[in-house]
């Protein structure tokens, strides 16, 4: 399909009027129509829970955490063992692959278990949600 050149002139117009129109479709309405959150927070009548929706600070966040339910790390709850006392117990790192080079001994004490070292601790402890007994 060719356009002559002298019907360029008149079409150009309407070509950028399809272009704005088509455009304004995918832009938002200056006034937004409120959100789901908004309207339940009216609906349910509670002034604090529509401030909690709309503005979450540091502690708003600290208090929602303090309500939910505390999970633990499944991943360290497999790797550590703890203790009657609040230790924290753990297998030894080198002895799953490559056993040919490595000494009988060495490999005799990598099948102990060990201790978590204190540096580690506080941190394994947190994330297994264990309480150390009180001394």
């Amino acid at each position: 399909y060719h356009i002559q050149h002298s019907a360029m002139p008149r079409l150009l117009p309407l070509l950028l009027l399809a272009c704005a129109a088509s455009a304004a479709a995918f832009l938002a309405p200056a006034t937004a129509a409120p959100s789901l959150n908004t309207m339940a927070c009216r609906s349910a009548g509670s002034s604090d829970m529509r401030s909690s929706v709309l503005s979450m600070t540091s502690i708003n966040k600290k208090a929602k955490a303090a309500k939910n339910k505390a999970k633990s790390s499944s991943a360290v709850t497999k790797r550590f063992k703890a203790t009657a006392t609040g230790k924290l117990l753990r297998h030894k790192a080198f002895r799953a692959h490559i056993l040919t080079k490595k000494h009988p001994q060495r490999k005799q004490r990598l099948r102990r278990t060990s201790a978590v070292d204190e540096t580690q601790l506080d941190t394994m402890r947190k994330l297994m949600l264990v309480v150390p007994k009180k001394k």
